[in-house]
């Protein structure tokens, strides 16, 4: 058989093809394993900065160390690997600094923005975390680049986390390192902030860093306000000083003027002082205390000095120093007194009253006792904060017995009259006066016969000088807990009262939360549209029913569909004329369903059992710890649904200061539930502060209520 040449290429052809893939993927799958050793290594060794790159067995090293030495470790390690056969440097070095310069600004949009050098990428790692820990809502900006240079990278760090940590405590600002020589600038949310973040500064700095320069601003007070009261042996003082030391000099200065009498300091610091406030509080500290009783406001630049002086002479030195002695862009309102004779009872009876013309307010006749007239006057200006009290009434001895419960009973309704006038001839009481609000106009004339009960005969002469409203808004909300909220406008009292009963009988057992407003208009044929209303809402699990001049909308979620048909028959035919009906209801899956059984049992086992915390803290108190319990055994009965906690607190207290204090709160409870076994990836936490009462923050009882725990159960 004799050979063909030409059959034996065409047979090499494939050979060769395949020879060549495989050797291809091979050559792959040995640079990425290299690749992957390589970086394991790096890591090790912490250069993680490296990074190589191989065709086939042959690398090349590249990226920017921060040590001089860096790239020779670098090349040499990966040279190291086994199965490396050559590996070329082309890394390089960060740029260096003579002087590290680094940077964190706060701004009032909520960024929070780093700039500058840091010594290492894990210096810089920490500080990002430190700033989302301190700013968690705020967005941080990272424009921090990489250096190299002579610092001591441990103390640049912590001097840098301790900046962050008292930027964090301002409303905005911004600190600077400059090597290890710190500045910081900014305006503190409250006198507290601005007390702890100057004594860190001044006192609490890391070793090695030093304080070139702080300006940390008070939050402004406006209006600027400062009192001193003197009463008996007793002396208070409020308001706002410049500073602590002026503070401190000016409750010096009272203790030497008031040496025997008991004095309490309620002060506090803020900024907006106007010039020569020091000057002008010395001055007025010094001339109270010439008098028998009386009382320094300031108002910004307005002065109002009141009281009474052991007589005409003394009272007329007193405004003479004032005049001279306080500085001169004070405007000063004098209401200095002094004993005049007792005049005799005149013999049309004992007459005295109350005027309140709108604007400002007059107090006149006769009172029986000097001691008398300055109570009464200071109850007059506690009703009405802001306007101008005139003192025109004599002392006459002879009032009538009971005479105190009257004349209070005619100035408790006063305030609520655009005008109006309270007179009380001997025994006789007499309200007049005229108001555009018309629930006033309704219970002014009972709340006065109320008030004098029998110390007194009372009458009254209320004019309703509003319109009657055609078009009114109100609107019912049910929540998850079974809360009824009653919220908008009334017709009037009467009808209001009709609905809350109304509502406490479709709703029996629930909680009934009245927040309506009397505005004045016909009971009907409203009455009827939210009656029907209701009834409606009662048949939803949760929802809302509004009513908007002749609109009724029901927006919530229904058991079924036959249930929300039924709402819907009931809005098109049964609502009265001229009334239109619309909705917006949905209706519940079984896993929604589930979800609201859920936090129906959650909401019911808070209500039953307690979770109270350390006042004015998030620390749990220890008789919590059953309900919370309870709680986690519930939770962990419906596995499958997220849970939220609200944190809630009363109104006591800045906004803002309620505002974290919830967030801790809810934080603190999530905190329990997930030691104790409810998975945390369930649980978040929001605080609403003091935005969403559920009582009167007036009374002890209503903010009890209001400082709580909610939980909200939502399918996934």
């Amino acid at each position: 058989m004799r050979c063909n040449p030409s059959l034996w290429l065409l047979g090499l052809i494939p050979i060769a093809m395949l020879s060549w893939i495989a050797v291809q993927v091979e050559h792959e799958g040995i640079e990425n394993d290299l690749a992957r050793r390589t970086e394991d290594a790096l890591h090790r060794t912490g250069l993680d900065w490296a990074v190589a790159r191989f065709n086939g067995r042959d690398g090349v090293v590249t990226g920017k160390a921060i040590e001089d030495r860096g790239p020779q470790r670098a090349l040499a390690l990966v040279r190291n690997v086994w199965g490396v056969r050559t590996a070329n440097n082309r890394s390089g070095l960060v740029e260096r600094v003579d002087k590290f310069v680094w940077s964190a600004k706060a701004e009032t949009n909520g960024r929070l923005t780093l700039s500058g050098d840091v010594p290492s990428e894990q210096a810089r790692k920490s500080l990002i975390d430190t700033a989302r820990a301190e700013f968690p809502k705020a967005a941080v900006a990272d424009n921090m680049r990489l250096a190299r240079g002579a610092i001591d990278r441990d103390d640049w760090l912590r001097g840098a986390t301790f900046s962050l940590k008292n930027l964090a405590q301002l409303k905005t600002g911004v600190a600077e390192l400059s090597a290890l020589d710190l500045s910081m600038t900014g305006d503190a949310p409250t006198s507290d902030a601005y007390r702890r973040v100057r004594t860190a500064l001044a006192k609490q700095r890391p070793a090695g860093v030093n304080l070139a320069r702080e300006k940390i601003t008070l939050p402004v007070a406006s209006p600027f306000t400062w009192s001193a009261k003197k009463a008996g042996d007793n002396v208070s003082i409020s308001g706002f000083a410049p500073s602590d030391e002026d503070r401190g000099i000016t409750a010096s200065r009272a203790k030497a003027k008031f040496a025997k009498a008991s004095i309490s300091d309620h002060t506090d610091i803020a900024g907006g002082a106007p010039e020569g406030w020091g000057k002008a509080v010395s001055v007025v500290l010094d001339q109270l205390a010439l008098l028998k009783s009386g009382e320094a406001a300031f108002r910004d630049k307005e002065l109002t000095f009141a009281g009474e002086a052991a007589d005409e002479q003394a009272a007329s030195a007193v405004r003479r120093t004032l005049k001279l002695d306080v500085p001169q862009n004070f405007k000063i309102i004098d209401r200095i007194r002094y004993p005049r004779p007792d005049l005799p009872a005149p013999g049309a009876g004992y007459v005295m009253g109350i005027v309140n013309d709108g604007s400002a307010v007059e107090v006149i006749g006769m009172v029986p006792s000097e001691a008398t007239r300055v109570a009464l006057v200071d109850t007059v200006k506690a009703r009405f904060p802001g306007r101008a009290v005139t003192d025109k009434t004599q002392v006459v001895p002879g009032a009538p017995e009971g005479w105190q419960q009257c004349i209070v009973a005619g100035l408790a309704s006063l305030p609520r009259l655009t005008r109006g006038k309270s007179m009380l001839t001997n025994r006789k009481l007499e309200v007049t006066g005229e108001t555009d609000d018309y629930a006033a106009a309704q219970s002014v004339p009972n709340d006065v016969k109320g008030a004098a009960g029998q110390s007194c005969e009372a009458t009254t002469n209320i004019k309703f000088t509003g319109q009657m409203k055609t078009d009114l808004t109100w609107n019912a909300t049910r929540d998850a807990s079974g809360l009824v909220t009653l919220e908008g406008e009334a017709p009037d009292d009467p009808t209001r009262t009709r609905l809350v009963e109304m509502a406490r009988q479709i709703y029996a057992g629930s909680s009934i939360s009245d927040r309506m407003k009397i505005v004045g208009a016909s009971a009907e044929p409203w009455m009827s549209a939210t009656r029907i209303g209701l009834e409606q809402l009662a048949r939803l699990r949760r929802g809302d029913v509004s009513l908007a001049a002749k609109e009724l909308t029901i927006k919530g979620a229904a058991d079924s569909e036959q249930v929300a048909k039924d709402i819907r028959g009931v809005l098109s035919t049964d609502l009265p004329p001229g009334f239109k009906g619309t909705d917006a209801i949905t209706v519940m899956t079984a896993d929604e369903k589930a979800a609201d059984s859920c936090q129906s049992l959650m909401r019911q086992t808070t209500a039953k059992g307690m979770i109270n915390f350390e006042r004015a803290k998030s620390d749990l108190t220890a008789d919590s710890t059953q309900t919370l319990k309870d709680l986690v055994e519930i939770a962990n009965e419906c596995p499958a649904f997220s849970i939220q906690i609200e944190g809630h607190t009363d109104a006591e207290g800045t906004d803002e200061r309620n505002q974290k204090l919830s967030d801790r709160r809810a934080q603190a409870v999530a905190d329990f539930l997930a030691r104790n076994g409810v998975d945390a990836k369930r649980l978040t936490t929001v605080g609403y502060g003091a935005t969403r009462p559920l009582a009167d923050n007036d009374t002890e009882a209503g903010r009890a209520k209001n400082r709580r725990i909610e939980f909200t159960v939502k399918a996934n």
